[in-house]
C-alpha cells in the first residue's frame, strides 16, 4: 500500500492532468483553478481505501455546518458506485486515482498523467516526529540542554519531551541536561530509522541551474508569505560544499503554484525542482534551532537525509561529504559556518 504522502503526491499530479492548477493550500485546504480561470475551494480528504457511505454521509454534513463555501475533494485509491453518484450530483467533489476519475463541479475530466508516486511500505501506527527532532537537536548540540529548553525548541511540553526520550538507546540524561554519547551511532541509526518529512509534492521544470531555480522558488514564496526552506543538493553545498547542486528541492507550508516564477509542471521522471509540504511538523523548528528565527535551509541532518536520496551518482558522496562535516563537529548549534 502507498504512504498517504505518495497518495496526496499522485493527486495533485492528477489534478495537473486534468488541467486544473493549483492556487494556493496545504494539505488539506486548496484552492484550485478551473480551466475557465474560476477558483474552487476544496478541502481535501486522502484515504487508502473507499470510505463507508456512513463515514462520507458525516463527512459531508460536517464540512457544510463548519465551512458551507467549500466541498470535500475525496482522493481514493478506487471509486464506487456510490461516489460516483454524489459526485454526479455535485455533493462531493472526487479524485479516483484507479479509476482515472477527477470529477470538480459534477463535471468528470481526465486525469490521465504518469503517476509521480513511487510507493513505499506504509509505517503503522502514529509517527514519532518528536523523537526525530530531537535526535537531530542532541546531534547538532555542543552543550547539554534541558528538557525545557527542548520543549521550548520544538514547541511540545518537558512532559512529551522527557517521555520521547525515555529508554532512548544514544541519549541520556546528565544534571546539566539531555546529551548524546555515542554520536555516529545515533546519526547512522536515525538515517535508517526516519522515514523522510512525508507529505505532498509538485513537480516542476525550469531552464535555469538549480540554484538560481531555489532562489525563484523562495522569491515567490517570500511574495506569497509563505515559508520556503531549501533543502537536498543546495542544502548541502551550503552546509559542506563539494559539488555543485544537480536538482532542486524546497519544503514550503503551503501548496504553491510556480507558474509564476517561470517554472511549468513537470512529474518525477522529468523535473527540475521538487516542491514538498511536508507531513513532518517539526522541519521548521530544528531549522530555526540551528540557523535562528528566519532559516532559509533545513537543519544538515535533514539536509544529509534528503541528498543522500537525491539524483546523480555522486550524491552518495556529497552526502558523505556533509556526514563528515557534521560528525567532526563543524556544523554544531549557533557556531559560525
Amino acid at each position: 500500500m502507498s504512504s498517504m504522502g505518495d497518495l496526496m503526491t499522485e493527486a495533485l499530479s492528477r489534478l495537473r492532468g486534468a488541467d486544473l492548477r493549483i492556487g494556493s493550500g496545504d494539505l488539506e485546504d486548496l484552492l484550485v483553478i478551473l480551466p475557465d480561470r474560476r477558483a474552487v475551494s476544496v478541502q481535501m480528504k486522502a484515504f487508502t481505501s473507499p470510505p463507508r457511505p456512513s463515514m462520507v454521509e458525516q463527512l459531508v454534513r460536517i464540512q457544510r455546518e463548519q465551512h458551507p463555501e467549500k466541498k470535500l475533494l475525496l482522493v481514493v485509491p478506487r471509486s464506487t458506485p456510490y461516489l460516483r453518484e454524489l459526485a454526479a450530483k455535485s455533493t462531493i467533489h472526487l479524485l479516483s486515482l484507479e479509476d482515472h476519475i477527477v470529477a470538480i463541479d459534477g463535471i468528470e475530466r481526465s486525469g490521465d498523467v504518469e503517476p509521480d508516486a513511487v510507493p513505499t511500505p506504509r509505517r503503522r501506527g502514529r509517527r514519532p516526529w518528536l523523537r526525530w527532532a530531537l535526535e537531530r537537536i542532541l546531534l547538532l548540540s555542543d552543550q547539554p540542554l534541558t528538557l525545557n529548553v527542548l520543549a521550548d525548541n520544538l514547541g511540545s511540553s518537558p512532559q512529551s519531551v522527557s517521555k520521547a526520550l525515555k529508554g532512548h538507546p544514544y541519549a541520556r540524561r546528565t544534571d546539566s541536561g539531555w546529551i548524546v554519547h555515542n554520536r555516529r551511532a545515533l546519526l547512522e541509526h536515525f538515517l535508517d530509522d526516519y522515514p523522510g518529512a512525508g507529505g505532498a509534492s509538485t513537480y516542476w521544470y525550469g531552464l535555469d541551474p538549480p540554484t538560481r531555480q531555489i532562489d525563484q522558488a523562495q522569491h515567490l514564496s517570500a511574495d506569497m508569505g509563505i515559508g520556503c526552506l531549501r533543502t537536498g543538493d543546495v542544502a548541502a553545498d551550503h552546509y559542506a560544499p563539494w559539488r555543485l547542486p544537480l536538482t532542486a528541492a524546497v519544503y514550503t507550508r503551503e501548496l504553491l503554484d510556480f507558474v509564476p516564477a517561470k517554472f511549468t509542471s513537470a512529474t518525477r521522471s522529468d523535473h527540475t525542482l521538487v516542491a514538498t509540504v511536508p507531513e513532518d511538523p517539526t522541519v521548521w523548528r530544528t531549522a530555526a534551532v540551528f540557523a535562528g528565527s528566519a532559516p532559509d535551509f533545513v537543519d544538515p541532518i535533514l539536509a544529509l537525509y534528503d541528498v543522500s536520496r537525491s539524483q546523480g551518482t555522486d550524491a552518495l558522496e556529497a552526502a558523505e561529504h556533509l556526514r563528515d562535516a557534521i560528525l567532526r563537529d563543524a556544523l554544531r548549534i549557533g557556531r559560525e559556518r
